[in-house]
């Protein structure tokens, strides 16, 4: 089931779902929640969308993030997450670190959609790494000094159970090695 996160943790404690995926953004931490546990999962890089390199961007690319990216985008239209989830606020938040508030033009939740979106030149945006794979021909991606994180969740003392156990063992095998969290 994919519920609002807002939602994760009330849904968990009712037994309505036995484990989730919670995500946690630079500049958007998620806080503990009473009757809850957490193992990590994954953390992402995150990366700057645009139809075009970002004025200022070296014509090298390279693994290293570019900590001015997002400023250089201060006038461009950008493209965020719906109101009231973590990653409109990380997106909302890494621009005013960068010294301005986004102008929204278009509040989308789904990343294929915002890169093709992007790629149509309707504004840039922030994806974590999975989110970017495979992007449309057009789309620039520079890598920005944030991160996502993926922990499971469950019903705390619930981590043994046989089914929480099988889930989170598929879940970590799924994951790239060099996302996988330590541990």
């Amino acid at each position: 089931s994919e519920i609002d996160p807002a939602g994760v943790a009330a849904a968990l404690r009712a037994g309505e779902l036995d484990v989730a995926l919670i995500h946690e953004y630079d500049f958007a931490a998620a806080g503990p929640e009473p009757g809850l546990a957490t193992a990590d999962l994954c953390t992402e890089a995150m990366y700057l969308a645009a139809a075009a390199p970002v004025p200022g961007t070296p014509a090298v690319t390279s693994a290293a993030a570019d900590a001015t990216a997002i400023a250089r985008t201060r006038d461009a239209p950008w493209i965020t997450a719906t109101p009231g989830t973590m990653c409109q606020q990380m997106t909302i938040r890494a621009c005013q670190a960068a010294g301005f508030t986004p102008r929204t033009r278009h509040l989308v939740d789904d990343f294929a959609t915002t890169l093709s979106l992007v790629a149509a030149g309707q504004g840039v945006a922030l994806v974590p790494q999975l989110g970017a794979a495979g992007p449309p021909p057009g789309v620039v991606l520079t890598r920005v000094p944030l991160a996502r994180r993926t922990r499971i969740a469950y019903r705390r003392g619930a981590g043994a159970h046989p089914a929480v156990a099988a889930v989170t063992a598929a879940l970590r095998e799924a994951v790239p090695p060099q996302l996988r969290a330590a541990g």
